[in-house]
């Protein structure tokens, strides 16, 4: 083996070792070395496997508009020497990014292109389009066919590359029986992902996000037993918010952290992260949990148990006129208001790009819950 390629070898090593670790963009910086590496030395395959992993990087990292910049210059790829695994891993990455930012018909565009270039090399990797699938259905709030289309990607899912790892796929799952309140599934995914014991730091996050889901659904739902221990969630909530201080994104762990401990009761805890680091603004769940920390410190205030507005608990307590509210009260209520007309302006522009109401659904139930309390009603409140 020669020295450059013993050198490409080691850039490529060392890249996966960053990812492992959550260094996303070290990874994407020694897949750069390695691409450049490898066109010097002419070897078009190893530097369309590199640019593929570059994109991979630097999307977890956060840089969006640089990874599509790299995968699309993989998904160009048709010379012999590429292996069509990266061209169709591509392809499949390019789909992901665009559920964030783009309509829900240049989606499906792109995924009837990727189905079109599997039938044309013949080859079986369904599973990450039947995943994308169940993602687009997840957003646009068609939770059954969210979870036909993650549980089609799952039994069809195989061990080798191009695919998404295991343990993204039963996440994927467990995150769409919560969203369904199918508590027995959630028990038995979430179980399943714990055994995995994966050694990547993205994964890992995975398990922890599964484990307290699983406990918000247990805390809701089991109502025969007393409410769940909330010390193992705690520890894990703080664990997550750890792990994610100061990342460039974290694909919605530090939510679901937050949520965990102000149904824990741990108002302090939240309180500390936000003064540490605020919620990144102009994001639709970012506004809805602040309206909904604002909502239950009322509750609190008033001698009520927090409720998860997230997964739909419903409240039978009787609220004391507004008139007889104290100042902590009222103060948490009119924090609320402002959170809520944001997240209503954000989610009606995501219904618009998905063409659904699932968004703006959400937010209009935490209106009406707001009405119940202050008496004022939720069609008063507009838009900012």
């Amino acid at each position: 083996m020669s020295f450059d390629r013993r050198t490409l070898d080691r850039l490529r090593g060392q890249a996966r070792q960053a990812r492992e670790t959550g260094d996303y963009a070290q990874a994407a910086r020694l897949e750069r070395q390695a691409v450049e590496r490898a066109g010097a030395l002419g070897l078009v395959g190893e530097r369309t496997r590199a640019l593929l992993w570059e994109g991979y990087s630097l999307r977890q990292a956060g840089e969006d508009d640089l990874a599509l910049a790299a995968l699309l210059q993989v998904a160009g790829e048709r010379a012999a020497t590429a292996d069509p695994a990266d061209v169709f891993g591509a392809l499949t990455a390019i789909v992901h990014i665009s559920l964030e930012r783009k309509p829900l018909r240049f989606c499906r565009a792109l995924l009837d292109q990727a189905r079109r270039y599997l039938s044309d090399i013949r080859r079986p990797w369904t599973a990450p389009l039947d995943y994308l699938e169940g993602e687009l259905a997840l957003r646009r709030g068609e939770l059954a066919a969210a979870w036909d289309w993650h549980s089609r990607a799952w039994i069809d899912w195989r061990d080798e590359h191009p695919r998404l790892t295991s343990a993204t796929h039963r996440w994927a799952l467990c995150r769409t029986a919560f969203r369904r309140h199918s508590l027995t599934e959630l028990e038995r995914l979430s179980n399943a992902l714990v055994e995995l014991r994966p050694s990547a730091m993205l994964e890992r996050l995975l398990v922890e996000r599964a484990r307290l889901l699983l406990w918000r659904a247990q805390r809701a739902v089991d109502t025969s037993r007393p409410t769940p221990d909330p010390t193992g969630p705690v520890e894990t909530a703080l664990a997550l918010l750890a792990s994610t201080a100061g990342a460039t994104r974290d694909f919605g762990a530090r939510l679901e952290a937050l949520r965990a401990l102000v149904l824990a009761n741990r108002r302090d805890a939240v309180d500390d992260s936000l003064a540490r680091h605020a919620l990144q603004s102009g994001g639709f769940e970012s506004a809805l949990l602040l309206g909904d920390l604002a909502l239950n410190r009322a509750r609190t205030a008033l001698g009520l148990p927090v409720l998860d507005d997230d997964y739909g608990e419903d409240a039978d307590a009787a609220f004391p006129p507004p008139d007889r509210f104290d100042p902590e009260t009222r103060s948490s209520l009119e924090q609320a208001m402002p959170h809520y007309q944001s997240a209503l302006a954000l989610a009606e522009a995501e219904d618009e790009r998905l063409e659904t109401q699932a968004c703006g659904a959400t937010v209009r139930n935490r209106l009406r819950r707001l009405e119940a309390m202050t008496l004022a009603p939720a069609s008063s409140l507009k838009k900012p």
